[in-house]
């Protein structure tokens, strides 16, 4: 492959739309099985939906279609080689997926102790697969791409009135990155009270800071893949 061939590639790899097409099969494995389990730790993006009860899965289901179609007129319009870039994007968060659990239970063991196991019920796999893409999906989309970017330039707009512009952006970089990170942790406990215990809160914690590393190095469909990955690995493993 020539070097304008991988230069195409790389260039379809960063398109927000490929990014966002490539969600879609998140998003339709988690509407697919979402009812066949028990949330459990995962409860954090199920809480929300059954607060709108039934308009839950006739809102995603609109907002996939509607992303779909966007997606699609952006890649035919621009003729992005999304193919190959979507490739890239799928292989490269399933390697940081596996690549996370060695990460994540070296740096807890250097802080704390042991991490809690997730139980495996081989009758609900599609159910817990299902709540696995949706806590990689919408987690990832809450905590790093809303809540993590919208800090990240509300801090910035403050402290760049009394600093320089380069200590405005690390600084807020990093503050954005750490809150992020605790509440993605305490946010857990809204499906499992056991999720404020050490363990499994500075566990969580460390794995909101690198996810929270991987999503502005690699972007949001590399980090939403990763997240999901972690979670089926843990399912599977």
């Amino acid at each position: 492959m020539s070097a304008s061939e991988w230069q195409r590639l790389g260039l379809a790899r960063r398109d927000p739309a490929v990014s966002v097409l490539l969600l879609l099969p998140l998003a339709l494995l988690h509407l697919s099985g979402r009812q066949k389990a028990q949330a459990g730790a995962f409860a954090i993006v199920e809480y929300g939906l059954e607060q709108l009860r039934w308009l839950a899965p006739v809102l995603l289901l609109v907002l996939s279609v509607v992303t779909l179609l966007w997606s699609l007129g952006r890649i035919r319009l621009l003729e992005i080689p999304w193919r190959g870039g979507a490739i890239l994007l799928v292989v490269e968060g399933i390697f940081w997926g596996w690549a996370l659990g060695p990460i994540l239970t070296f740096l807890t063991h250097l802080a704390s102790g042991q991490v809690m196991p997730i139980a495996v019920d081989w009758s609900q796999f599609h159910g817990q697969l299902a709540l696995c893409a949706g806590a990689g999906l919408y987690e990832e989309l809450l905590f790093r791409y809303f809540m993590m970017s919208g800090m990240y330039v509300l801090f910035c707009g403050f402290f760049s009135t009394f600093a320089s512009r380069e200590a405005a952006r690390t600084f807020s970089f990093g503050l954005a990155l750490l809150l992020s990170s605790l509440a993605f942790s305490l946010a857990h406990a809204l499906g499992d009270p056991s999720a404020l215990d050490a363990d499994p809160f500075l566990f969580r914690l460390m794995a909101g800071l690198v996810l929270g590393l991987l999503f502005s190095w690699r972007g949001l469909a590399v980090v939403a893949y990763a997240h999901a990955t972690y979670d089926a690995q843990l399912l599977l493993f």
